[in-house]
């Protein structure tokens, strides 16, 4: 044997360590946040506002276990080069890390909710529909943590008819909370928190659900998708020779089914986004049928004006992103100082509501680019809109121009709450939020970042974010330089 070479024996405990180090952190994760839906959940009833304060702060705790388990994957795939059965282990248990951690922000959220629910007196159906719901989550997630440990295939089939009745009981306690708002036991505001609540509770399922088939795809290879890549093979096998309109037809079949994918998760994410706000102009104005006094119905008319308006907002990132993906963009010499400042211009007096300052750097600065003022403005104004919703009172947003090679750099960066690293990807998908209470408590559609990237891309651009929790955020919209003028 070459003695620079490292025996095989070696290779595979190094390798051995390194997958057992992943799984430990994995199951701990999930018994983790097991545990604590059964502690938040007691909060909750308790109205414990201190310990669900605990259990806010607690998250970095499952955040650290997530960076090992990511690190340990990294590690694994860098250091060790696995393949076959240990190459799939690593791609499921990088899955698995996430839905764990965002079940650790699912209840993050559920303990936010616990002091916004302070003189809230659900009745006891609802009471004992909270406590049904939180004990089947925790059933789910140790159900798919068994499964991982045992890489028992059945147990993690099973996984999927233990989900259907954490919806079963989801549905029952809307119904049930719709029922103590229409009958004056619950304010509306109160209302839509508890059926916040209840939605986070069905989402822990839906993430233990996921898991359970990751740990199909380490036993056998089995994944979701596998029946439909079934189909679109068969397609492609078609027994008729169509020498010349093959690899057509393959690329079709996948095209078609992207596309169905998007639209079946578009019209999913837009009924869900419509309906809280739906839900509660229809509650509002009930209320407002039965409530005589004056003093109550301002109060009622202005938070149904404001659902209304969120409503309208949601409608109108709808039509702009429309217009976005079937407008041809028109492409102008645009002034860079201007429609930066319109921009600021447009988002001041939100800033100045909120304590939070907007500054400017770099300006003037004299450059142009090539594109649609109008869209321009408009994705800028939304990274200082996004700026503003997620700074506290008292911060600073920067914005500042950069002239670069071939371009110009328009960065916004603010200091608030910022934007953790394994969420980073997705902030630029349609109604994805990194904290959905906060986002719809200040107001947020979920499509303004998506908005930003369509028209950074329609420019031949493009968009990147830097971010650490606790340290703010920084989105750069990086757009080519306009031609020079003809002589």
């Amino acid at each position: 044997m070459n003695t620079g070479e490292v025996p095989v024996n070696e290779i595979r405990s190094g390798l051995d360590e390194r997958l057992a180090f992943i799984e430990d952190s994995l199951l701990a994760m999930t018994e983790l946040v097991a545990d604590r839906v059964g502690e938040v959940t007691s909060a909750m009833l308790e109205g414990d506002v201190a310990t669900a304060d605990r259990l806010v702060a607690a998250d970095d705790d499952i955040d650290l276990l997530s960076l090992q388990v990511e690190e340990g994957c990294i590690e694994t795939l860098i250091r060790e080069q696995p393949v076959a059965t240990d190459l799939r282990y690593v791609v499921a248990a990088m899955h698995i890390n996430m839905d764990v951690e965002r079940s650790g922000d699912l209840v993050s959220n559920i303990a936010k909710a616990v002091g916004r629910l302070q003189g809230a007196h659900p009745d006891d159906h609802v009471r004992d529909l909270v406590v049904r719901m939180s004990a089947q989550a925790q059933l789910l997630l140790r159900r798919a943590s068994e499964s991982l440990r045992t890489r028992d295939s059945e147990l993690a089939r099973s996984i999927d008819e233990l989900d259907d009745v954490l919806d079963d009981l989801h549905y029952r306690y809307i119904q049930h909370v719709i029922s103590d708002a229409r009958r004056g036991a619950l304010d509306p505001q109160q209302s839509l928190q508890l059926a916040l609540v209840g939605r986070f509770y069905e989402r822990i399922g839906d993430h233990a659900e996921n898991v359970g088939e990751r740990v199909r795809y380490i036993v056998d290879g089995w994944l979701p998708e596998a029946q439909a890549a079934e189909r679109a093979k068969e397609r492609a096998n078609d027994p008729e020779p169509r020498p010349s309109r093959g690899l057509a037809v393959i690329d079709s079949i996948a095209e078609s089914r992207k596309i169905d994918a998007i639209r079946r998760d578009f019209v999913s994410n837009v009924s869900h986004e419509l309906k809280t706000p739906v839900g509660a102009i229809s509650l509002l104005a009930e209320a407002l049928e039965g409530d005589p006094e004056t003093e109550d119905r301002a109060r009622l008319t202005e938070m149904l004006r404001r659902e209304v308006g969120r409503v309208g907002d949601i409608i109108d990132d709808l039509l702009e992103l429309s217009r976005l993906e079937e407008t041809q963009t028109s492409f102008d010499r645009i002034d860079v100082d201007s429609f930066v400042q319109l921009s600021v211009e447009k988002v001041r007096s939100f800033a100045d509501t909120n304590g939070v300052t907007v500054a400017t750097v770099g300006l003037p600065c004299g450059l142009e680019v090539s594109g649609d003022r109008r869209q321009l403005v408009r994705a800028l104004t939304n990274l200082l809109d996004n700026a503003v919703r997620y700074s506290d009172p008292d911060q600073q947003i920067v914005i500042s121009v950069d002239q670069l090679e071939s371009g110009v750099s328009i960065t916004v960066k603010d200091d608030g709450v910022g934007i953790p690293r394994t969420e980073l990807e997705r902030v630029f998908e349609r109604f994805y939020r990194v904290d959905r209470a906060r986002s719809r408590e200040s107001g947020g559609t979920g499509l303004g970042l998506a908005i930003v990237r369509h028209v950074a891309q329609n420019h031949g651009g493009r968009v990147i974010v830097e971010s650490k929790p606790g340290e703010g955020s920084s989105f750069s919209m990086h757009l080519p330089s306009a031609p020079s003028a003809s002589p």
